[in-house]
């Protein structure tokens, strides 16, 4: 089809989500029909719409309720999730806006390092980069863009039987604890 490859983002525009990542990797893939969309607010998003003047491939929209944002992704090729470098967040990135982006089995990109791009590696989930590594992030979003569709939609797929196994395993835990709690009071 001739419609471009579209990438979301969608939270906070703050320091710590390092989105100038995203915007040097938009720049070095200007010549590709790829296209991010950038939904949400935070104090850079004033800075970061003067950065990517001029760029066509990237856009910008207001916020949008968090009941809306499933359907909202629906729309996308792939979701980007991205957080700067910091030892902090190696190992403690809260995985709900991950695990929602798997149940909608789209293919994730991913700039969190330690267990989120380990996780996705593992599991065929999408592609991963080094944080602020614009050029590493070009080309693995073009991987992705080239890839074959149904490899993609595998990824996809991955996420969705990943999410139902972590949700099963959590919904399990809250049986056993139920029982147990029952049994001890």
């Amino acid at each position: 089809s001739n419609r471009p490859f579209r990438i979301i983002y969608t939270g906070a525009h703050g320091e710590s989500n390092d989105l100038y990542n995203i915007i040097n990797t938009a720049k070095l893939l200007d010549k590709y029909p790829i296209k991010f969309f950038f939904v949400g607010d935070g104090p850079e998003k004033k800075s970061l719409i003067k950065k990517a003047s001029g760029l066509k491939n990237v856009i910008f929209r207001d916020p949008v309720p968090k009941s809306e944002i499933p359907k909202l992704l629906k729309e996308f090729d792939s979701i980007i999730v991205s957080l700067k470098n910091t030892k902090l967040f190696s190992y403690g990135v809260s995985p709900n806006k991950l695990y929602d982006a798997y149940a909608l089995g789209k293919p994730v990109i991913s700039t969190i390092e330690g267990e989120v791009n380990d996780e996705i590696n593992h599991y065929n989930l999408g592609v991963t980069a080094r944080p602020g590594d614009p050029l590493m992030l070009s080309k693995q979003i073009k991987k992705l863009y080239l890839m074959d569709v149904n490899k993609r939609q595998e990824m996809g797929q991955n996420g969705v039987i990943l999410c139902k196994k972590i949700y099963s395993r959590a919904k399990t835990n809250k049986l056993y604890l139920n029982i147990i709690n029952r049994i001890n009071s």
